[in-house]
């Protein structure tokens, strides 16, 4: 894979995942945030699973590696989105999403302090430049935080973590889509005892835009984007990947402004521009591919 189609392939999952903003706000109409997070990820790793199967056959070989290996990527997963769900209750989809980007700073922070990685200035400069882009999306004011942010910015921090582990894992992943079965699986299994914590649990429905929502988390957001993560991890570096990842915030709120009926200015608008132009000059100025970069010891 080329540096440029692991990009446009990150690019489509950041779609994804900014979709994934509104569908977690329709979700929330009817179940709790763990219900939410629950349902999305019994969808995804069994109809990923299924699909898997039908295609690939057992492939046990590597199965028992990538399971493993996928329990501290899922327990991350599970943490962070639950606390971006937690935080979807209280705060707007777009405010969530301009939280959320906060790891595009902190990814190469923790992987220079922390690990040791070397980090260019132009990765800090691009990643300031992305950052006020998402502070004028989201109208340049901070008036009104409130409860529902800082549960975001607890999942920014972890989010930052499952990038970062998530990227010095992948090239030892067997199989991407099957690893990312795994880690939604993991994710379900941290987050099952948490429902029973719940003084009723919502099994019986009939909301349509709840279920459109967890569908489109389970199957958009779970299976194809975070499949796209791991498998474009091997080529892009955790800095350019985060980078990318920050374009589901403009996604998220063009989703919130047709769905949700949470309206952009002009003002606004530019502050999405000033991120894509951010992340473009992150894919030219960045190595060409993960195998030209020095690379961290394991």
């Amino acid at each position: 894979m080329t540096k440029n189609r692991a990009a446009l392939e990150l690019i489509f999952a950041g779609v994804l995942w900014g979709f994934g903003f509104v569908a977690t706000v329709w979700a929330l109409e009817a179940f709790t945030p763990t219900e939410t997070l629950i349902y999305r990820f019994l969808v995804a790793s069994v109809i990923g699973e299924v699909i898997y199967l039908i295609v690939r056959g057992p492939a046990l070989r590597s199965a028992k590696e990538d399971f493993l290996r996928a329990f501290p990527a899922g327990a991350l997963l599970g943490s962070m989105l639950l606390l971006q769900a937690i935080g979807l209750k209280y705060t707007s989809a777009t405010k969530s999403g301009f939280i959320t980007s906060l790891y595009v700073i902190l990814v190469p922070l923790a992987n220079t302090l922390i690990f040791k990685t070397p980090s260019h200035w132009r990765n800090y400069l691009l990643a300031a430049l992305a950052l006020v882009g998402t502070f004028i999306l989201m109208n340049a004011t901070l008036v009104g935080i409130n409860v529902g942010d800082l549960w975001t910015v607890a999942c920014s921090i972890l989010a930052t973590f499952h990038i970062i582990y998530i990227g010095r894992i992948s090239a030892k992943v067997g199989n991407a889509f099957r690893f990312n079965n795994f880690q939604s699986l993991w994710s379900l299994f941290f987050l099952i005892p948490l429902l029973f914590m719940q003084d009723t649990i919502a099994w019986k429905v009939t909301n349509p835009h709840a279920w459109m929502g967890v569908l489109a988390l389970g199957l958009g957001s779970s299976v194809i984007a975070f499949y796209l993560q791991v498998r474009t991890q091997r080529i892009l570096s955790d800095t350019t990947a985060s980078m990318l990842f920050l374009l589901e915030s403009p996604f998220a709120a063009i989703f919130g402004f047709l769905l949700l009926n949470e309206r952009l200015t002009v003002f606004q608008t530019s502050g999405a521009v000033i991120i894509m132009i951010a992340s473009i000059l992150q894919i030219l100025w960045d190595p060409s591919s993960k195998t030209t970069e020095t690379q961290p010891k394991q």
